[in-house]
């Protein structure tokens, strides 16, 4: 073999010609090679886009030459499988095999087979590949997913429904119990696989967690949050509806009957109030106990929620309602909560709480409660003479309990709250009104079965006359 002549390092006048016109990425030996081809005369200065490539067919049996032309990286090795609908390959500073498919989308899926060696590979990428055909024949994904990526999936959903302004008390419920109880026990287990046996391992973890026994209606919360992701999984194909799946158990502790107010004891605490209003032991103490006075009112002639149903009325959403037939008008409240949006009648002495929230809003000054209602101002009805709108009347509640003397209910002996306000309209609306459980049920924003469950002696007690 020839033996190749030593080539001679370029001058510094040719060494920065070239460098200033080459690839930064070409090395010192393909440098000497053109400086050496350049002086004696067998290569243009240097070459340019369009005579690039008769260099390569040129030069490619001079094994100095080779060095001209970037190598390309080898193609990955690649393995058909099943008759050419399954591919093996490697990807680029990786010795995993993955594996690539077609199903009958007739697109192609990608995944690892988290093995290095062909064997063990292919008979993973097999595997992966028959669930896959027969995940997509039951029509569902052909991927399986954790709870957790479903579960927080629904999340995202049940705040979007909040967003909207739809159930936001419910959903609020669902993804605390979702955060704080399924994802930590439930959230990386695949959700076919939960069993009966990792239900009953879940209630007593949960039961050990909240350290009492949960009562039905809490056990109803936390069935219904789970059944929000199992439905979702559904809708989205990542499971089957004919695969059986375990649910949350609804059996639990009876609740006790809660506390509310006997007609006396409400007519004591309305007379009570009209003193007890005028006092307070600081500014905001005063005005909290005038503020209270009038929410309590509403809250015993609606049956509305106290809290954020309440709290969110403004003087816009209320209205005279006039029946044609009787040319009688009424009080009409747009509410929003729990359940949904609705509208409901106050009773007629609600208007004496109104007049008295109207004539302390500075904005409505000169204003008569008829021209109030009818200019629809976008103004909260509860709140402060600064602007601010109260967070709460717990706390006024409870030293209005205090100081009347009816905080506790003999019957139950419970602590009463600002509930048992819309406890006891719905006592008085079925006992001294005789209004059926229907038209409540759509007052108080609530259902007729949630309405006989708890007033079930009430509503056989309205039939007495009938009975004897």
């Amino acid at each position: 073999m020839r033996r190749l002549k030593r080539q001679r390092k370029p001058r510094a006048s040719e060494k920065k010609f070239i460098k200033g016109s080459c690839p930064k990425h070409w090395s010192e030996f393909t440098l000497t090679f053109w400086a050496t081809q350049m002086r004696k005369n067998t290569l243009p200065a240097f070459p340019s886009s369009a005579n690039i490539h008769p260099i390569k067919s040129e030069v490619s049996t001079n094994i100095h030459q080779l060095y001209v032309v970037p190598t390309q990286k080898p193609t990955p090795n690649t393995h058909r499988l099943r008759e050419g609908e399954l591919i093996l390959y490697k990807r680029d500073r990786s010795d995993v095999w993955q594996a690539r498919f077609k199903l009958f989308d007739r697109k192609w899926h990608s995944i690892s087979t988290k093995h290095h060696n062909l064997e063990f590979a292919s008979r993973a990428a097999c595997e992966i590949y028959d669930e896959a055909r027969f995940r997509e024949r039951m029509g569902v994904s052909y991927t399986r997913r954790k709870f957790d990526t479903i579960a927080k999936e629904t999340l995202k959903e049940l705040q979007d429904e909040i967003d909207a302004g739809i159930k936001a008390m419910t959903n609020r419920d669902y993804i605390r119990v979702i955060n704080k109880y399924l994802l930590p026990f439930f959230g990386k287990r695949y959700i076919e696989n939960i069993k009966a046996e990792h239900m009953r391992e879940y209630e007593i973890w949960r039961n050990t967690l909240m350290k009492r026994t949960p009562l039905a209606s809490t056990l109803a919360t936390h069935s219904s949050a789970y059944n929000r992701i199992i439905s979702l999984a559904v809708q989205r194909g990542y499971i089957s509806a004919q695969v059986p799946l375990a649910h949350l158990s609804r059996r639990g502790a009876k609740g006790k009957s809660r506390p509310a107010f006997s007609r006396t004891e409400l007519d004591y605490l309305l007379n009570f109030l009209k003193d007890y209003s005028l006092g307070g032991h600081s500014a905001l103490a005063k005005e909290m106990r005038l503020l209270s006075r009038d929410y309590i009112e509403l809250l015993i002639s609606t049956g509305m929620r106290s809290g954020k149903e309440s709290l969110n009325i403004h003087w816009k959403h209320i209205e005279w309602y006039v029946d044609h037939k009787t040319e009688k008008r009424y009080l009409r409240i747009w509410v929003s909560g729990k359940t949904g949006a609705r509208y409901l009648i106050a009773k007629h002495y609600a208007e004496e709480a109104l007049q008295r929230l109207a004539n302390r809003e500075k904005a409505f000054a000169g204003l008569t409660l008829d021209e109030v209602l009818r200019k629809k101002y976008n103004i909260p009805l509860f709140r402060l003479s600064d602007g601010a709108q109260p967070k709460s009347f717990h706390t006024t509640f409870q030293w209005l309990m205090k100081a009347s003397g009816l905080l506790r209910d003999t019957a139950t002996g419970q602590n009463r709250t600002l509930y048992s306000l819309r406890h006891s309209y719905a006592t008085m609306a079925l006992i001294e009104g005789n209004m059926d459980v229907h038209t409540l049920a759509k007052q108080m924003g609530t259902s007729v079965g949630m309405l006989e469950r708890h007033y079930s002696k009430m509503t056989a007690t309205l039939a007495a006359e009938r009975l004897a």
